[in-house]
C-alpha cells in the first residue's frame, strides 16, 4: 500500500486556520462553537482523508481540541476552563473524529 501524507506547510495552514477560527468565534455560545469546529474538521477530513494520512488527521483533531479549551479559558478574566470541566464540556458538545473502519481500509488504498 502506498500512502500519501499532508505537506508540513499545509498542515501549518491548517491548524492555523484552526486558530483563527476559534479566535474570531471567541464569544459566541459553546454550541455554536462545537458545530462549526465540527464542520471545518469534517471538511478537512473530507479533503485529505486517505491511507497513510491518520497521523496528520490526527495532528488537526488535537490542535482543534487544545485550541478550543485555550478558548474557552480566555472568554473569563477571573478563572479558566480546567481539563475536567472541559472533558465534560466535550461530552456534551463532542468533536468529530476521523474514523475509517478496518473492512473498508482497502478501499482507501492508494496503489
Amino acid at each position: 500500500m502506498v500512502g500519501r501524507k499532508t505537506e508540513k506547510t499545509l498542515l501549518k495552514r491548517s491548524i492555523g486556520n484552526v486558530q483563527e477560527t476559534m479566535r474570531k468565534m471567541q464569544h459566541e455560545a459553546i454550541e455554536t462553537q462545537s458545530v462549526k469546529i465540527n464542520q471545518m474538521l469534517q471538511g478537512h477530513y473530507a479533503y485529505y482523508g486517505m491511507a497513510g494520512n491518520l497521523r496528520y488527521l490526527t495532528k488537526v483533531y488535537k490542535a482543534a481540541v487544545f485550541c478550543w479549551r485555550r478558548t474557552l479559558s480566555r472568554r473569563s478574566q477571573r478563572s479558566y476552563v480546567t481539563w475536567e470541566e472541559f472533558h465534560r464540556l466535550r461530552s456534551l458538545f463532542p468533536l468529530r473524529r476521523i474514523f475509517i473502519p478496518y473492512n473498508r481500509v482497502k478501499t482507501y488504498a492508494m496503489l
